[in-house]
């Protein structure tokens, strides 16, 4: 087993998984699966999605997925195929069930390339054509101060329109406090909560949690208008200590998902890109 890539300045050290190393399931970019964050020596970030080995998928800390509920080429894929999960590789579609992002799929992972530096970690891979769709796709990672930069490139190299969804799945637990009143969620616009489940106090622009609650908590959000920027924020009063999130692209879909011991705001982008093109996009966090 490698060890973990670890970026460190003067303020910031950051855990980086190999691809396939700690994480090797069928849901979760492999490229830059970052296992933990740490401040000035003293304040963790990043937590496993599930404190049961026997639950969840195997997340933790700020891993990426591609295609949560629209994975390239499912539907045209007959049982027994493969279809590409981006990130991933191949995955082999068993039946005719939709597709499901918490089932486990058989993959043929991607060759992927790595290299890194004190305060930069770069990946790449290249999936040949399958079924029309073939793409080259570039995630780095970079620090300066107490801000950790992700960018983001994928070039479509196929005979098919590439269309489908990114986010990162931020696995928060700052310094393993419990998610209850001492935290709070500030949000950059007017948001409107939609299938809302569990506790969650909405306050305008901020969300928080009260002490009580002990099931999973999961909202959507529509009709907000954030043009110029995107930014959320999570902070922990016991800690004194917040996380911020800047992207720069307008998202499609805002979600919040968490349980007593991790919160996960996600900020969806929509990918959309044909044949010969190529997009890029990226996110800035911001350890305060």
């Amino acid at each position: 087993m490698c060890k973990d890539i670890v970026l460190s300045n003067e303020r910031l050290s950051v855990e980086i998984s190999y691809p396939g190393e700690k994480y090797n399931g069928s849901r979760f970019d492999w490229c830059g699966f970052i296992t933990q964050v740490t401040l000035d020596g003293k304040h963790t970030f990043c937590v496993k999605e599930s404190l049961d080995s026997r639950k969840g998928s195997g997340g933790c800390g700020l891993c990426g997925e591609f295609g949560i509920r629209e994975p390239v080429g499912f539907d045209e894929t007959p049982v027994g195929e493969y279809f590409p999960k981006i990130g991933v590789g191949l995955l082999k579609r068993p039946d005719m069930e939709d597709y499901d992002f918490f089932r486990k799929y058989e993959v043929k992972p991607l060759d992927f390339n790595v290299t890194n530096n004190k305060t930069l970690a770069e990946f790449s891979a290249v999936m040949p054509i399958h079924n029309g769709y073939a793409y080259i796709y570039k995630k780095s990672i970079s620090l300066c101060q107490n801000r950790l930069k992700i960018t983001y490139q994928l070039e479509n190299t196929g005979e098919k329109k590439i269309s489908t969804t990114e986010y990162c799945h931020n696995f928060i637990g700052i310094d393993n406090n419990s998610i209850g009143s001492s935290y709070s969620l500030k949000l950059p616009c007017d948001i409107h909560p939609e299938g809302t489940s569990g506790e969650i106090i909405c306050n305008g622009r901020v969300l928080t949690w009260p002490d009580s609650f002990s099931e999973e908590f999961y909202s959507q959000f529509k009709d907000f208008d954030c043009r110029g920027g995107y930014t959320w924020e999570l902070f922990d009063s016991k800690s004194g200590v917040s996380v911020k999130e800047t992207n720069d692209f307008i998202p499609h879909k805002f979600a919040l998902w968490g349980a007593k011991h991790v919160a996960s705001p996600e900020s969806f982008i929509n990918i959309n890109i044909e044949p010969g093109r190529k997009q890029t996009w990226t996110r800035e966090y911001e350890f305060l």
